[in-house]
């Protein structure tokens, strides 16, 4: 199941034996003390009791996005990295000049705007033949890999990625845009197109449990 976004959805995920949460509405991240931890930990397994509707209210967690369930994260699971290839070509200068435009509107999108207000308008076109994703797909990382040469903020993850999956979902690909941590506590953003990164290395993400796909 792709963790959906809807319009009060608080994210989140475990790792190890941490739960780690996304609040959209006020662009920030938490975790619960442990004794809460147990109490949560308990009420995702079904054992819900009285008072514990109260208890997630009181806490924020009474409009939780449904978790990334085993199969989906499997699906997801990067095991390659475009940016690795050794033949990616050089990113086309039309290619280049949208990548670095689409940066641009991203990090002024981010800047200015909640994650709730920007992740629901990931437009999707229709899709386009795997093929032709695939080969698009490579354009479209090698162009964003060149425009390193002529915008700063490319290391801004988040503006990256919203940039990059605005591009390639233009493309007709079916691209994700994943956000991850870890622990000790770091979050990441990056982009797939079925289990292939195509902003980092392979081993830069890798580290980062899933909490919201896009």
């Amino acid at each position: 199941m792709m963790n959906v976004i809807s319009s009060a959805a608080t994210h989140w995920c475990r790792v190890g034996g941490t739960f780690v949460f996304l609040d959209l509405s006020r662009d920030r991240y938490f975790m619960l003390e442990q004794s809460a931890a147990d109490r949560f930990c308990r009420i995702v397994r079904g054992a819900q009791e009285e008072g514990d509707a109260d208890w997630l209210a009181a806490r924020g967690l009474h409009h939780l996005a449904p978790p990334i369930d085993r199969p989906f994260s499997e699906e997801i699971a990067p095991t390659s990295s475009l940016r690795e290839e050794p033949d990616l070509e050089r990113g086309s200068a039309v290619e280049t000049a949208r990548a670095v435009f689409a940066l641009a509107i991203a990090q002024r999108h981010v800047r200015k705007l909640a994650l709730i207000e920007i992740l629901p308008n990931l437009s999707q076109g229709v899709p386009v033949p795997p093929h032709v994703q695939r080969s698009d797909a490579r354009q479209v990382a090698a162009a964003f890999k060149r425009a390193r040469h002529y915008l700063s903020g490319m290391d801004e993850c988040l503006s990256r990625g919203v940039a990059m999956r605005r591009v390639l979902a233009g493309k007709g690909c079916e691209a994700r845009l994943v956000i991850g941590v870890t622990l000790p506590f770091a979050a990441h953003c990056w982009v797939q197109l079925g289990s292939a990164v195509l902003t980092d290395p392979l081993d830069v993400v890798t580290p980062y449990t899933p909490i919201l796909v896009a």
